[in-house]
């Protein structure tokens, strides 16, 4: 995310400065028919600049955004509606899922793209191990532990969470019920929490 910060940050500057560089606007007074740069002229010209270097960077999540909050209040709405889809084996939506297909398509809404399997999702994003430093919008996912490594079977997302007692909600699409919003007292989620992963930062 910093990185591509750092990217617009370049972009942008790059903007001003040729926008404020004595050639060009001696190429402006070649095809204009006032001779002078107004500052209004400079604005406009950066404001055109801006526009299209931002659209060339089409990869950038919306996570990006400065209002963390609300995006992950979205991802979550957007995920609650779906709630009563029934589940389907390698079904991703819109009217059926299983569990790796819900969460990718939930995620897409924000332009964030996921790999389509929960053994796939549980290698991306940022590292959570502690089921207490879950926050709604993270991953959170359940399997099995082995000499390997996990072997994870299923994935949800975290939608509320109880910092106190170190409990959380999380929406998903169950086998049995299709998408519905689980918590993690249950005795049968918590014996099989294998851990979470951060898709954006905080």
């Amino acid at each position: 995310m910093k990185h591509r910060r750092t990217i617009v940050t370049f972009l942008l500057l790059c903007a001003v400065g040729n926008a404020m560089n004595p050639a060009h606007r001696h190429r402006v007074r070649m095809t204009e028919p006032d001779p002078a740069m107004t500052p209004s002229h400079t604005q406009e010209q950066i404001a055109e600049m801006v526009a299209v270097a931002l659209t060339e960077i089409i990869s950038v999540p919306r996570f990006d955004s400065f209002n963390i909050a609300t995006q992950i209040q979205e991802l979550i709405d957007v995920a609650k509606q779906l709630i009563g889809s029934r589940y389907l084996r390698g079904s991703a939506g819109p009217h059926a899922f299983d569990c790796s297909g819900f969460t990718s398509y939930v995620f897409q809404h924000l332009g964030v793209t996921l790999k389509r399997s929960s053994q796939e999702q549980f290698c991306e994003g940022k590292v959570v191990d502690d089921i207490r430093q879950l926050l709604p919008g993270d991953l959170v996912f359940f399997g099995s532990h082995g000499k390997k490594g996990a072997r994870v079977h299923h994935v949800g997302i975290v939608t509320d969470v109880n910092a106190e007692q170190g409990t959380f909600n999380f929406i998903h699409s169950s086998t049995s019920q299709g998408v519905r919003i689980s918590s993690s007292t249950d005795d049968y989620w918590m014996r099989k929490i294998v851990g979470g992963r951060r898709m954006f930062n905080k």
